[in-house]
């Protein structure tokens, strides 16, 4: 499937909203103060809030400001999801035709791959410690290698593409080796790959929606798709509003609307999280399914990018919360202040 008819029955419908008057800024600054005091949270690095187009706050903790890069962790999922879109614009890429990066697949496209529906095996547990998870082995073990060929060959058996999701970096990774041989599918050597495929994303995607992204590579050649990706906080916060805006001409008609509508599972889209019920894979949502029309992109360790149209409001949250079962719902509560503040 093409950019012609790239979502069959989903049309890109503007995300129109009269202009606010923002809170006062001492309601912000309560909110940051206490994001920064809440010892569930760790450390809050960054905390930008973007309405109607303008920032209407910005706060960063010490070492850091509006000129440091944070890593995206798996934000660079959604990263990924508008890279492929940029392709698709193009004609570049069929995300509905079976993938050549897996060996004999006939089945796996990078619609599947995009919607973390593939079926193929792959743990992202990381339990009993980090080493054990798929993710870690791929980007720091025996998979750092040659991404593209541990995630197509993990061990287990393999479910019909499109009946179960299951969260796996390793499914981007070989999104971004498809992505990567589909541009180029003569360029063999890892150097030359990585430096067209970032002059490709610079010109194909960040020099037109206004922001810059720092990718990094396997030793293929091939960028890391469901991770390692760097930017400020400003540069996270376009790129929420290119989502925001519907894609705003970067993407393909309907390509934002594929990243938050849900297939199996209730609270993931593509590349991005949603507000949908309690899902069987994902489990509850970030935020308890309000606003309904809210969705984000997050990686390891507290890194936020929300985006609630209802609102004409970004909000990115970057720094460090260790990963227990208190963070996360703390980091939730926090968004939910801001976003109440700013309806």
């Amino acid at each position: 499937m093409r950019r012609r008819d790239v979502i069959a029955g989903l049309a890109a419908a503007p995300l129109m909203g009269a202009a606010r008057t923002a809170p006062p800024a001492a309601d912000f600054e309560a909110a940051w103060r206490g994001a920064v005091a809440d010892p569930r949270q760790g450390r809050t690095d960054a905390l930008l809030v973007l309405q109607d187009g303008q920032t209407v706050f910005e706060r960063y903790g010490p070492d850091h400001g509006p000129d440091t890069r944070h890593v995206s962790w798996s934000i660079a999922k959604a990263v990924t999801h508008a890279l492929v879109g940029a392709a698709v614009l193009r004609d570049l890429v069929d995300i509905d035709a079976p993938v050549s990066v897996i060996p004999e697949n006939r089945d796996v496209t990078l619609r599947h791959l995009l919607t973390l529906t593939d079926g193929l095996p792959w743990d992202e547990d990381r339990k009993p410690l980090a080493v054990a998870s798929d993710a870690s082995r791929l980007l720091f073990g025996p998979g750092r290698f040659d991404g593209a060929r541990y995630a197509a060959s993990r061990p287990g058996a393999r479910r019909p593409p499109g009946t179960a999701w299951n969260y796996s970096t390793g499914a981007y990774h070989l999104a971004a080796a498809e992505l990567t041989t589909r541009l180029f599918p003569d360029l063999a050597d890892p150097g030359l790959r990585r430096r067209r495929l970032a002059d490709w994303a610079a010109e194909a995607l960040f020099a037109r929606a206004k922001f810059d992204m720092v990718l990094e590579f396997d030793p293929r050649g091939i960028f890391y798709g469901g991770s390692l990706m760097w930017a400020t906080a400003r540069h996270y916060a376009a790129f929420g509003r290119l989502y925001l805006d519907g894609g705003g001409g970067v993407l393909p008609d309907g390509w934002a609307r594929f990243a938050r509508t849900p297939t199996v599972e209730p609270t993931y889209g593509a590349g991005w999280w949603l507000e949908g019920a309690p899902g069987p894979g994902a489990g509850p949502s970030l935020l308890g399914g309000e606003p309904a029309d809210a969705f984000h992109a997050r990686g390891l360790d507290g890194q936020v990018l929300m985006v609630v149209p209802s609102r004409r409001l970004v909000i990115v949250r970057l720094g460090y919360t260790p990963d227990t079962g208190i963070g996360w719902p703390a980091i939730a509560g926090c968004l939910r202040r801001i976003i109440t503040l700013s309806s």
